[in-house]
């Protein structure tokens, strides 16, 4: 299957020449169609013609094609796959290829990763290497899980690697719309803006968790708030197309529309600053949107190209830089602050701007370096699309894995089933309960409260190995890098043996360890997915690397999807809907138009609901009809794959939990 990743790769990771005609080719291609039709309109058909013989037939011709491809072909497939070993040390073997030139190049493209694992499972040697325009990428196919692992030993030998430049520079011009004049000043600066993004917000992990665990115990019983209304209802289930199933106790409703939503407000506004998400109401679509569709963006692919979604992506990454820009604009420019009278009540959105953000910090940076409103919004929508782009779908394939596999998990006595096992860990540290109603008619929602005394690193190390596991099934990192000297690796699998990368060559380490994740001999779950805790606690090679090397934000991504998991464990009732045929669809529709209730409104439909579901019960009728949980497939995003498709869920709030005060907000 042709992977967008591994054509950027092929691309940017290869020679000038590639790059430069890259792009022009697409465009032919994508105007070929009319080109032919402009052709034969002109009558270069009949032109054409006339330079041909009358009596060639393109049958006398097969024989000799045939013969060129074999004897060009043949003879380049048997002398490709060479090997060379120095005494201890071994060079990386480049797999046999059969097109001179073009090497590997289609292989990649057009395979991808599944080409890769076909390889893997086909080689005996641990490292190996493929070409693509005579630019050499080594890639480790085989590793053993332990700290002497090949990826632990490339993580302590950062010296002798660099980001490529060719790939740097097409992610900061295609994907996040920086100009060529304002790179230049951006390289200058970069290792400013890096250490202000690491003193602001990786050393300030627990100031910040701590403002969005306050967010999370406002907005997490609000998850699925059960209003008909879309006036009532929070942003996130305006999104996720929330239909009520059972009155007021249940809903059904899109769950990566909702989780996606529901990430970016709990998250955002601590680094950006409320006004701005809550002006901004398209924020998370469109970084989902423009998340989707990441790598074609950064290929810099014309709009109008025959990939869905790449459209709306690009107007999303528009209007992403265009909103940004206008936020850096009145950060930099504030609007003289009126005087109130002395009478006269102060509303929240005047005193927004006097919260500290880190986002206000480093465009103080920026204008301290006279960086242009443009290249503002570039830098910032890297930084919180590294941050959604892993948190978003890490929640939601943790959990639509662990509610699937407590699904099916065969107990043995005495077992608890993996979701029971993580609400039993995390609810002393996210401790739901039952507040005291006001009034015996109206009970009060479910409430959370976050102990910020307990180190979630060492207290949830299940929780821990769930989101994981999820990294490992679905981390599709793209982080390459070039050798500016020789590597040495020692072999895990072979005594006193090496092997020696050589310098210029490039080194994929995100590829290399979806390989390592995906390989049964590394990971005994393969394919499946097994949280293990005990992995959680120690230094392996399944243990992400951070897509964006400059950039440590691993903890604090960490920190933020269990705060997220564990609220939403400990709150609310997952299982899967049931898919409804086009039969049942017309039955409803039909029933509707016998009661004369062609537009029913959303509490009517709640109500109806509700009453059909009593009557089934008590008369013995005919039962709930019950999903199966059914895992979309996947796509590439920039550094966690997302799903294809949503998947529709029954939402439901938790029953028993222990009574409790409230504790204030």
């Amino acid at each position: 299957m042709a992977s967008l990743r591994t054509l950027f790769l092929g691309v940017y990771a290869s020679n000038g020449v590639i790059r430069a005609l890259f792009l022009p080719i697409c465009y032919i291609l994508l105007l070929s169609p009319f080109l032919t039709l402009l052709g034969y309109y002109l009558g270069f058909g009949r032109t054409l013609r006339t330079y041909l013989p009358e009596d060639l037939a393109w049958t006398d011709l097969l024989p000799q094609v045939v013969l060129c491809t074999v004897v060009v072909f043949l003879p380049t497939r048997l002398l490709s796959g060479s090997k060379s070993k120095d005494g201890g040390q071994r060079r990386v073997q480049s797999l046999p290829y059969w097109i001179p030139g073009f090497k590997h190049f289609w292989s990649i493209v057009t395979g991808g990763e599944s080409w890769l694992k076909g390889v893997r499972d086909s080689s005996i040697d641990n490292v190996v290497a493929y070409s693509t325009f005579g630019a050499k990428h080594n890639v480790i196919v085989n590793d053993k899980n332990v700290d002497g692992s090949l990826l632990s030993q490339i993580s302590k030998k950062q010296g002798a690697l660099e980001v490529p430049k060719s790939m740097k520079s097409a992610i900061l011009h295609k994907a996040f719309g920086m100009s060529s004049k304002a790179e230049s000043k951006y390289l200058e600066i970069e290792p400013e803006i890096n250490k202000s993004i690491a003193s602001n917000v990786h050393e300030q992990v627990q100031p910040l968790l701590a403002s969005t665990l306050h967010t999370l115990s406002e907005s997490l019983p609000d998850f699925v708030t059960f209003n008909s209304s879309i006036v009532d209802q929070m942003q996130w289930e305006r999104v996720a197309d929330v239909e009520l199933t059972d009155g007021t106790s249940e809903a059904e409703c899109s769950l990566f529309a909702l989780v996606n939503e529901f990430c970016c407000n709990a998250i955002l506004p601590t680094l950006m600053g409320a006004q701005f998400t809550e002006s901004y109401q398209l924020l998370a679509t469109d970084l989902a949107s423009f998340n989707q569709r990441y790598w074609a963006l950064a290929l810099g692919l014309p709009r109008l190209s025959p990939i869905q979604g790449l459209p709306g992506a690009a107007l999303a990454q528009k209007r992403l830089l265009q909103q940004l820009k206008k936020m850096f604009g009145e950060l930099t420019y504030p609007p003289v602050r009126r005087v109130p009278e002395d009478d006269e009540s102060v509303s929240g959105e005047e005193t927004d701007a006097d919260v500290v953000t880190p986002f206000m910090k480093l465009n103080d940076l920026f204008t301290k370096h006279d960086l242009d409103m443009p290249a503002r919004a570039s830098v910032a929508l890297q930084f919180i699309h590294e941050i959604v782009a892993e948190v978003a779908p890490l929640v939601f394939w943790t959990l639509i894995q662990v509610h699937k596999i407590s699904s099916t998990w065969e107990l043995r006595e005495d077992e608890k089933s993996p979701l029971e096992k993580v609400r039993h860990e995390t609810r002393s540290w996210a401790r739901a309960y039952q507040p005291p109603s006001i009034h015996p008619s109206f009970p009060s929602p479910p409430a959370i409260s976050f102990d910020k005394t307990i180190d979630q690193n060492t207290a949830l190390p299940y929780l821990h190995a769930c989101i994981d596991e999820s990294r490992r099934l679905y981390s599709c990192s793209n982080l390459t890098y070039l050798l500016t000297s020789p590597l040495t690796l020692s072999d895990p699998f072979v005594k006193n043996e090496t092997w020696t990368l050589d310098a210029g060559t490039y080194l994929d380490v995100g590829l290399s360890q979806s390989l390592v994740n995906s390989n049964i001999t590394t990971n005994l779950g393969g394919a499946d997915y097994i949280p293990n805790p005990f992995t959680a606690k120690s230094t392996s090679a399944t243990k992400p690397i951070s897509p964006h090397p400059s950039s440590p934000s691993q903890a604090y991504i960490s920190f933020l999807t269990a705060s997220i998991l564990a609220g939403i464990f400990q709150l609310w009732d997952i299982a899967p809907a049931p898919k409804k045929s086009l039969f049942e669809h017309m039955q409803e529709a039909s029933k509707e138009a016998q009661i004369g209730a062609s537009a029913l409104a959303g509490e009517q439909k709640a109500a109806r609901s509700s009453l059909v579901n009593e009557r089934g019960e008590n008369d013995g009728g005919k039962p709930r009809k019950k999903g199966v949980w059914k895992i979309p497939a996947k796509v590439e995003g920039a550094s966690i794959s997302v799903p294809r498709g949503d998947v529709r869920v029954r939402v439901r709030r938790r029953e028993g939990l222990p009574e409790g005060k409230m504790v204030g907000r």
